[in-house]
């Protein structure tokens, strides 16, 4: 009873107040309508300094009366309530609350199931499939070895392609000319085109797929061969040289386990390079000396110029060489910015419009992808590191003043936003190194509200970062988590897309934000875009 009293009480005190603060003339205002039931309010304003109280309906149509109040929200990830938006801040208009999903099961399947990402791989895995028992089923012998053969170079080649830097950038700059014209479904599609590591891990166990059959026809036809008692010595050497590049393309699925590929990453990225290279050039010599079991009374070169294989292993081995041709060590200037970040300077790298590139200081164990902040000239850049590792960590304390850098810089995702009239763009921690590195380039071609929400951002980040942050939005909303926790980032998503008309968003974090948000926004109709670590 106590309890009541005390709430009905606070709700009078807050009444009497906006009264005193009135225009002269209150009786031509109209009738303020009875409050909704608290079952309607989802969400709830709490007073700096009292307790949480349930606005009425008239208060939420008119949130710009609360200067010194704060809207909070229950977050979709967490039971206790967390901060939404500071008005005091941005003064944004409260736009209500966070629509439901329209089913449970849908969006699961939709969003989840069938992510681009998922179709994509499917696309391919299953026209691999499709073939595979078109291949079985309608040729024998020789020729069937031969498909077999040209089936797992041209799924590598396919592979490898779509992961080489020059082809990456391509893609990014055909489908950015999409213009802001065509139907927002249209361009939601083609928004996804960054989910393309659906089309290298589709081809990559394709391939491996046809590895196995190949495998199969290669130890049947080794063991018809011994049984009608012909001579087969060169048939061993072409089963051990079948045999050795399939426990490696096994080995290397293996560690492509979501899991696996977390707890064990370096593992991870010694599988795909050593193994990786292993398996091609063990491939080459089996298929010169398939080649040269075959060939009959042909000369050995004109049976590889005949063979799709031989052409497809030249462009694979060309994707893998170029990058490390262009293998180079560069001056970097440290600019410690706190013990948690520290900013890298290159003044010798050209980057392009959204571009970053791959450091490494042990070139044949380790590369760590940033997006480059560059310079107005784009003629020199610098990098953004937060402290996300050892490595990261090792570069934070000794500041390195050489680093090792390949190939060219790749194009992030970030580059097909300008095909939204308007969007939304979040990050959280040193995620605001990709937003800068996207915003500082595109000027006033696109209409946008930044997000950042972090950790003392000044004390971490320092205070060039953030006047660069206000330079590209000076309303942007920076969440500073050690004073006001961590925010319900979907909630305030939602309030920006609404307020700012906006058709999509973009967040820029770790995987389980980003996955979490991006779901949380789609399943409700609004489209957002993040790369996780297999997109």
């Amino acid at each position: 009873m106590e309890g009541n009293t005390a709430k009905m009480a606070a709700t009078a005190a807050t009444a009497n107040t906006t009264a005193a603060t009135s225009p002269a003339e209150p009786s031509t205002r109209p009738a303020q309508p009875p409050p909704k039931a608290m079952a309607e309010i989802r969400h709830y304003i709490r007073d700096d300094k009292g307790e949480f109280l349930y606005p009425a309906a008239y208060e939420v149509a008119n949130p710009l009366e609360y200067e010194h109040r704060r809207y909070w929200t229950r977050s979709i990830f967490a039971r206790d309530p967390v901060l939404s938006y500071d008005v005091e801040k941005g003064g944004a208009i409260y736009p209500g609350p966070l629509p439901e999903q329209e089913s449970y099961i849908w969006p699961k399947i939709r969003h989840g199931f069938l992510s681009a990402y998922r179709r994509l791989f499917s696309l391919i895995f299953l026209g691999n499939l499709a073939a595979l028992l078109y291949v079985i089923l309608s040729y024998n012998g020789p020729r069937r070895l031969a498909h077999l053969s040209t089936a797992v170079s041209a799924n590598l080649l396919v592979a490898v392609l779509i992961r080489q830097d020059f082809v990456v950038n391509a893609i990014f700059w055909v489908f950015a000319l999409t213009p802001q014209w065509f139907p927002l479904r249209i361009r939601r599609w083609i928004a996804k085109v960054y989910e393309y590591g659906g089309v290298h891990s589709g081809a990559a166990i394709a391939a491996t797929m046809w590895y196995i059959l190949l495998t199969v026809e290669v130890t049947r036809t080794y063991a018809r061969a011994l049984k009608n008692g012909a001579p087969a010595s060169h048939m061993l050497a072409l089963l051990l040289l079948t045999w050795i590049p399939l426990l490696i393309l096994l080995s290397i699925l293996v560690f492509t386990i979501p899991e696996l590929r977390r707890r064990f990453h370096d593992q991870f990225e010694a599988s795909h390079r050593f193994g990786g290279w292993l398996a091609i050039i063990i491939i080459w010599v089996q298929a010169i000396v398939m080649a040269n079991a075959t060939r009959g009374v042909t000369s050995l070169g004109k049976t590889l110029a005949q063979n799709p294989s031989f052409w497809f292993l030249i462009t694979i081995s060309v994707c893998i060489i170029y990058p490390w041709l262009r293998l180079r060590k560069v001056v970097v200037r440290p600019q410690r910015l706190s013990q948690h970040a520290t900013r890298l300077w290159f003044d010798t790298v050209p980057v392009g419009f959204c571009q970053g590139f791959a450091v490494s200081d042990r070139p044949l164990f380790e590369w760590h992808t940033f997006a480059s902040l560059p310079e107005s000239d784009f003629k020199s850049c610098s990098l953004l590191v937060s402290n996300a590792g050892d490595w990261t960590k090792k570069q934070i304390n000794q500041g390195p003043h050489k680093l090792w850098i390949r190939g060219i810089p790749r194009t992030g995702v970030l580059r097909i936003a300008p095909i939204f009239k308007s969007v939304i763009m979040i990050a959280t921690g040193s995620g605001i190194g990709p937003q800068l590195s996207f915003l500082l380039g595109c000027g006033n071609s696109l209409k946008y509200r930044l997000l950042w929400s972090t950790r003392s951002p000044e004390q971490t980040y320092g205070r060039e970062i953030l006047d660069l942050v206000n330079k590209v939005d000076p309303r942007a909303v920076i969440i500073d988590t050690k004073k006001n926790g961590r925010p319900d980032i979907v909630q305030i998503a939602y309030e920006l897309y609404k307020n700012e008309e906006a058709e999509a968003v973009f967040i820029i974090s770790n995987q389980k934000i980003t996955r979490g948000t991006v779901y949380a926004l789609e399943s409700r109709g609004i489209p957002a875009y993040g790369p996780v670590f297999d997109s």
